[in-house]
């Protein structure tokens, strides 16, 4: 009995100790456990800390990405309007150049055309000069042949003087007008110079002595120019060509720097033909004499 319950108190015994090494051995694990799970959280909010960084260092690298991406699209967007402005550029210049070329080639082809029109020109000039210069010839052989005529477009006129209104004084005269619309001004002039040595009392006299006096001023020869003006309200007062002569004369007395005389004529055909066409014009000297 007393064997019994010593057994028995040895196996109560032994089983306290093993019941105490397992609570023991479980309370190790369980502390393990708890150390491993400590250290878990710790771990899993250590990388979570360190993903949440990677994460926005990864969105800002993104947004980074982003704007520099808008900022090339900007650029892109700029350099597609500046090539398109500078094609349009392009194509106007280019039809510009095309025009202006148009334009040079017609005035070039208009200028072969003036060119050959001037040498035509020249060449119709050319024989008109020398066929002149064979009439020249021939009214010098006819001036210095016998009988002293006066050999005219029209015509030959006798030497004879003709009083008033004859029929030779006026054929010469529209001949030399004849000459005057053809510019032979060498020929009229000295036909003008004859008809009035010729035909002093003619009525076409006045007339050529203006005819004469504007031949003269176009070569350069004012003073007889004026000379002959003046013969005209000299030796006919009367002719309706006097009021032309004074304005003529006082223009030229103008030029050769004889105001004194320019005063006189000009105030004389404005006080003397108040109506006529060169008043106002004679005005207009006078108030610019010294």
């Amino acid at each position: 009995m007393w064997l019994a319950r010593a057994s028995a108190g040895a196996w109560a015994g032994r089983t306290r100790r093993g019941l105490v090494v397992r609570n023991t051995t479980a309370a190790r694990w369980v502390g393990f456990a708890l150390l491993g799970s400590s250290l878990a959280a710790c771990a899993t909010k250590s990388d979570f800390r360190n993903l949440e960084s990677e994460v926005r260092a990864l969105a800002a690298r993104q947004d980074t990405a982003t704007m520099t991406l808008r900022r090339v699209e900007r650029v892109n967007r700029a350099v597609i309007d500046s090539v398109g402005a500078l094609s349009e550029s392009v194509f106007e210049f280019r039809g510009d150049v095309s025009n202006r070329l148009l334009a040079i080639q017609d005035q070039l082809l208009l200028l072969g055309e003036l060119v050959g029109q001037s040498q035509r020109s020249l060449a119709n000039m050319r024989e008109e000069l020398i066929a002149q210069r064979q009439q020249l010839e021939e009214r010098l052989r006819a001036r210095d042949a016998p009988g002293d005529t006066l050999e005219l477009a029209g015509g030959e006129v006798g030497d004879q003087e003709v009083v008033g209104g004859g029929d030779a004084d006026d054929v010469a005269f529209a001949s030399l007008e004849q000459a005057l619309d053809r510019g032979n001004l060498s020929t009229a002039r000295r036909g003008f110079e004859r008809f009035i040595s010729m035909y002093p009392n003619s009525e076409f006299a006045p007339s050529a002595h203006l005819h004469l006096g504007e031949l003269l001023s176009g070569e350069e020869r004012l003073e007889e120019a004026v000379a002959i003006y003046l013969e005209v309200p000299r030796l006919f007062p009367t002719a309706e060509e006097v009021p032309d002569a004074l304005y003529r004369a006082g223009v030229l007395s103008i030029e050769l720097n004889d105001f004194e005389q320019a005063r006189q004529l000009l105030e004389r055909l404005v006080n003397t033909y108040p109506g006529h066409r060169y008043v106002e014009q004679a005005q207009e000297r006078l108030e610019g004499i010294p």
